[in-house]
């Protein structure tokens, strides 16, 4: 394996997203369900509505604003040091999006041919929804109350997107055509890789959106219902950590629902393989709620509240932790801005706390449930009370090897975001920088097994390159 000389170090990558812009909508999105707390005769679904549009107005208003130069994309040839030698291993994402600078060039024939591929996508996912009965339940009736209002204006709305985006994209043949010719007979033009792509992406927009929205909008439900004067401690607690759930969620469902070239959030590439979809759809229902019970039931009716309950300043301390690691949680979320989504690349998100770890929201989502569930707590809790020794041990062992089985889980789903995401060049760059300055680092140095390794096989990139400074 060759090493190639360094061109210059390696530094962190430009963020597709500005912080202070995504902290806005986030500020418009806390100001208008604290404004609809107090107006009690809007309608719930109006009200959740109302607070989607509050985040994602002020982003789509100030990213066209401020962020139409930053929109052509960085030279793959910049990825790391060396970079030219990496093409080929790698893919240009450079031809995916919306060319600014040229003339606008539709034509009416591949739009009439993308638009027959939209309804086919379209009437596919509907007669999903039909025949499997998991979406019979009443968990999603938000969603479809939603739909009913959101279908009419969408159907007015995407043919002029679509006229619009044919002649300003860099690569017209999408999906969407590829899918329309394969439905009007033309083999010889398909690309099945197209429409695969296609395929995926829309599946998990499709799978997440009616999920996400529905506990968004029973978040926003019970924030407006809330009862300040009945809280005590705890009650704050759940109220601050269910704050940063609806923040969280909000920019989930923005991230799936608003999926457009023309914000610069498109999907790039969706992941592939089973084995990234699996360990990644297994945390969500309805598999979690098929698989989590019977073999990841790591809590219990003694959580951190009631086990600390007779020590109130370590109750306290617990509570900080908590909302301390959920708040990272939250702001992973939000450093996405309208890009949120799982399985699929829209953009590399290199700021807020994706700054010092490739994995935050997972790291911090893991650690906080330890702190949470206390599974190998219990047995010194009970004996200390005078409830015995003896009879725990076994359900604290088996409690936390649940856990570890969860972690487990989210590791793999780490590892595969970061073999799909590495097919980009910026990623690889961003991977390597985080390597040595990311708050994981010394595990990376400690365990070999852990360590980021780029996709190329016949490039070895020279660690000791990477700027310290940068």
């Amino acid at each position: 394996m060759s090493e190639l000389p360094p061109s210059h170090p390696v530094s962190c990558p430009r963020s597709a997203t500005v912080m202070w812009i995504n902290w806005t909508g986030v500020a418009c999105m806390i100001a208008a369900a604290c404004i609809l707390r107090q107006m009690p005769g809007v309608a719930d679904l109006t009200a959740t509505l109302i607070v989607i549009a509050a985040f994602a107005l002020p982003l789509i208003g100030l990213e066209a604003l401020l962020l139409r130069g930053r929109r052509a994309p960085e030279q793959p040839g910049d990825a790391v040091p060396g970079g030219p030698g990496l093409i080929g291993h790698t893919v240009d994402y450079s031809e995916e999006g919306i060319d600014w600078h040229s003339p606008a060039n539709p034509s009416f024939s591949r739009f009439g041919v993308k638009l027959i591929g939209l309804w086919t996508t379209l009437a596919i996912i509907a007669l999903i929804y039909t025949i499997v009965p998991e979406y019979s339940a009443a968990l999603f009736d938000p969603f479809w109350s939603m739909l009913e209002i959101a279908i009419p204006v969408f159907l007015l709305v995407s043919p002029a997107y679509f006229w619009w985006a044919d002649g300003r994209m860099r690569q017209p043949l999408d999906g969407y055509w590829h899918l329309g010719a394969l439905v009007l007979g033309w083999s010889n033009d398909v690309g099945l890789s197209k429409i695969r792509q296609h395929a995926l992406g829309w599946t998990v927009k499709a799978f997440f959106l009616p999920l996400m929205f529905a506990y968004f909008h029973g978040n926003i439900i019970n924030f407006r219902g809330a009862n300040f004067s009945e809280l005590d401690a705890m009650g704050w607690h759940y109220f601050f950590y269910n704050l940063l759930i609806l923040v969280d969620l909000g920019c989930i469902v923005v991230g799936y629902a608003l999926t457009v070239r023309l914000f610069d959030n498109h999907i790039r590439s969706s992941e592939p393989t089973w084995s990234g979809w699996l360990p990644a759809i297994i945390c969500y229902q309805p598999f979690w709620g098929l698989m989590g019970p019977q073999y990841f039931a790591y809590r219990t009716d003694m959580d951190w509240g009631s086990l600390l309950e007779p020590y109130p300043a370590l109750q306290i301390v617990f509570s900080v932790i908590i909302l301390g690691l959920m708040g990272v949680y939250t702001w992973a979320s939000v450093s996405f801005g309208l890009r949120f989504s799982n399985l699929t690349h829209r953009g590399i998100i290199t700021n807020g706390p994706y700054r010092f770890s490739k994995h935050p929201a997972y790291l911090s989502k893991n650690l906080s449930w330890w702190f949470e569930a206390l599974p190998f707590i219990a047995p010194f809790v009970f004996g200390f009370r005078g409830q015995g020794w003896n009879g725990h041990w076994a359900a604290a062992a088996g409690n936390t090897l649940r856990l570890l089985a969860v972690n487990l889980i989210y590791y793999i789903r780490a590892r595969t975001e970061e073999r799909h995401l590495s097919h980009d060049p910026l990623y690889v760059r961003y991977a390597l920088w985080m390597e040595r300055h990311g708050i994981m680092a010394w595990v990376q140095r400690l365990a070999q097994f852990v360590r980021y390794k780029p996709p190329q096989t016949r490039v070895e990139v020279r660690r000791e390159d990477i700027d310290s400074g940068a």
